[in-house]
C-alpha cells in the first residue's frame, strides 16, 4: 500500500490539470483574474480534507498503519477557490467580469496609482481648464526724468533723484539740486484675455515735482570756458538764469496691453515674463511750470558779489531773485512804453527806495530782493515782481507707456508684479492683484 501512494499522488497532479483544460466547462484565466483570486477572501464552506480520508473502521492494524506522511494528500480536498462566491461582490471594470456569466468576480480591482504618485513628486499636474480672468490691482513706484536729457540743454538745473547730493557727474554737468522723489500710484482693472495677454484699464496719480532751482541755458553759460559771471551780453551770464518752479502733479487715466510668456506653471503658481505698452492722459492739478528771472548783476541782500560761479546757484541765499524793470514785460499793467516800444515800469532803485512796493505788491524784505532760504524762495515775493512766466504749461498731458513686466500668480487668486520702463520718463515699481470670477479658458 505504501508503495502505491507516491505514484498516485504524482499521477493526480498531472492528470487533473489536463482534464480541467479539456473540460467544456473550462474557464480561461487572465492576469487580472489571478490578481482577483489572490485577493479573494477565504471560503467558509470549503470541504474539509478529513472527509476524503478512509474511515477509521477500515484502517489497517496499528502496526501496519501508514505514517501520517503517506495519508491521502490535502490536494484531494475540494479547493477553496470552488467555494460559493460571497454575496458582497464589488463591481470592477470590464477586465474584472467573469466571461462565462458576465458577472463581476470576487475581489476588488486595484487601481494603478503611479500617475498620482508622480504628480505628487512633481508638485502637482499643470493646471488646465478655467482660470480667473478678472482682477483688480494696486501699483506704485519711482518716477525719474533722466538728468542727461536736461544736461543737453541746460548749464544749471535741478532734478528729483531721491538722494541728497548731486554726485561727481552732477557737479560736472550743472546738476545743482537733487532733493525729493517723483513717484506714481494707481489702481487697475485687468482682463486676462488669455493666460498670455492682458488688457489693463487704470487711473492713478503721477507726482513730478523737482526742487526749485535756477535754470540757465547752455548758450548763457559755457561750462567748458566760464568760471565767473561776466555780466549781461556775455557767454558767462548768471543773471540770465530763471528761478524755476515745476509742479506737474496730475491725475492719469490709461489703458495698457501686456503680453507675457509663461516661465513655469503648476496647480499652485504661475510665473510669467513679458512686456507691453499703452497710452493715456494726465490732467494737471499742480501749478505747472513757473519761471521768474534772477535779474542782472545777481547777488544777495548785503552782498552784491555773492553770486559769481555756477556752484553758487545751488544756494538762493547767494543767488537771490531780485526785482528789476524787464522792458519786455508790462509789469505794472499801465501799458506805457518808451519810443523804442520798451515797457515803462518802476526801476530797481525805486522799489528799494519805496520800501519794497513792486508792481505786483509789497516785497516782504522791504527791498527789491525776495525772501529766500537755501532751497526755497517766498512765492508771494516772487509774485510781487509781476514777471513770472507760466507759458508752456498744458492743462492735459499725454501719457505714453512702454515697459517690461514680471508676474507671479499664486493659487490663481493673488498676483505680484514687478515692472519698469517709460512713463513720460523712466519708472520702476510693482503691484499686487486679486484675481476672481473665473471665465478664462485655456487654448
Amino acid at each position: 500500500m505504501r508503495l502505491l501512494v507516491p505514484p498516485l499522488a504524482l499521477a493526480t497532479t498531472l492528470i487533473i490539470p489536463t482534464v480541467a483544460v479539456a473540460s467544456p466547462f473550462a474557464v480561461p484565466l487572465t492576469a487580472n483574474d489571478l490578481n482577483l483570486l489572490v485577493h479573494a477572501p477565504p471560503a467558509d464552506d470549503a470541504a474539509p480534507v478529513a472527509d476524503d480520508a478512509a474511515p477509521a473502521d477500515d484502517a489497517a492494524p496499528a502496526d501496519d498503519t501508514a505514517p501520517a506522511d503517506d495519508a491521502a494528500p490535502a490536494d484531494d480536498a475540494a479547493p477553496a477557490d470552488d467555494a460559493a462566491p460571497s454575496e458582497d461582490v464589488p463591481t470592477g471594470d470590464d477586465a474584472a467580469i467573469d466571461p462565462t456569466t458576465e458577472d463581476p468576480t470576487e475581489g476588488e480591482v486595484i487601481e494603478d496609482e503611479d500617475d498620482e504618485f508622480e504628480d505628487e513628486l512633481s508638485g502637482g499636474p499643470a493646471k488646465r481648464g478655467d482660470f480667473n480672468a478678472n482682477a483688480i490691482g494696486l501699483r506704485g513706484g519711482i518716477h525719474l526724468i533722466p538728468s542727461y536729457f536736461l544736461n543737453a540743454a541746460l548749464a544749471s538745473y535741478g532734478n528729483s533723484l531721491c538722494r541728497d547730493k548731486p554726485g561727481n557727474w552732477g557737479e560736472q554737468n550743472g546738476l545743482v539740486k537733487v532733493d525729493g522723489c517723483n513717484f506714481y500710484v494707481g489702481g487697475d482693472y485687468i482682463r486676462r484675455v488669455t493666460r498670455a495677454f492682458d488688457v489693463s484699464v487704470g487711473v492713478g496719480y503721477l507726482h513730478i515735482q523737482p526742487p526749485d532751482s535756477l535754470w540757465l541755458d547752455n548758450d548763457e553759460w559755457d561750462r567748458d570756458s566760464c568760471t565767473v559771471d561776466e555780466g549781461s551780453g556775455s557767454s558767462c551770464n548768471l543773471g540770465a538764469a530763471d528761478y524755476t518752479e515745476i509742479d506737474l502733479r496730475m491725475f492719469t487715466a490709461e489703458v495698457n496691453f501686456i503680453g507675457r510668456g509663461t516661465l513655469y506653471r503648476n496647480s499652485d503658481v504661475e510665473v510669467q515674463l513679458g512686456g507691453g505698452g499703452g497710452v493715456g492722459i494726465g490732467v494737471l492739478i499742480g501749478d505747472g511750470v513757473r519761471r521768474t528771472p534772477l535779474g542782472p548783476n545777481p547777488g544777495s541782500p548785503g552782498d552784491a558779489g555773492s553770486c559769481q560761479t555756477l556752484a553758487d546757484t545751488a544756494d538762493f541765499r547767494k543767488c537771490t531773485p531780485r526785482y528789476y524793470n524787464d522792458v519786455g514785460i508790462d509789469q505794472d499793467g499801465d501799458g506805457m512804453r518808451e519810443p523804442n516800444d520798451d515797457h515803462i515800469d518802476p526801476s530797481t532803485a525805486e522799489v528799494d527806495g519805496n520800501g519794497g512796493n513792486a508792481p505786483g505788491g509789497r516785497i516782504s524784505t522791504g527791498s527789491s530782493f525776495a525772501r529766500c532760504s537755501r532751497d526755497k524762495c517766498d512765492g508771494g515775493d516772487l509774485g510781487a515782481f509781476n514777471a513770472t512766466e507760466t507759458n508752456g504749461t498744458w492743462p492735459v498731458y499725454p501719457v505714453i507707456n512702454l515697459f517690461g513686466s514680471f508676474r507671479v500668480i499664486i493659487k490663481d487668486s493673488f498676483g505680484i508684479s514687478i515692472e519698469g520702463g517709460i512713463k513720460d520718463g523712466f519708472f520702476f515699481g510693482g503691484g499686487m492683484q486679486y484675481y476672481f470670477g473665473g471665465g478664462g479658458k485655456d487654448k
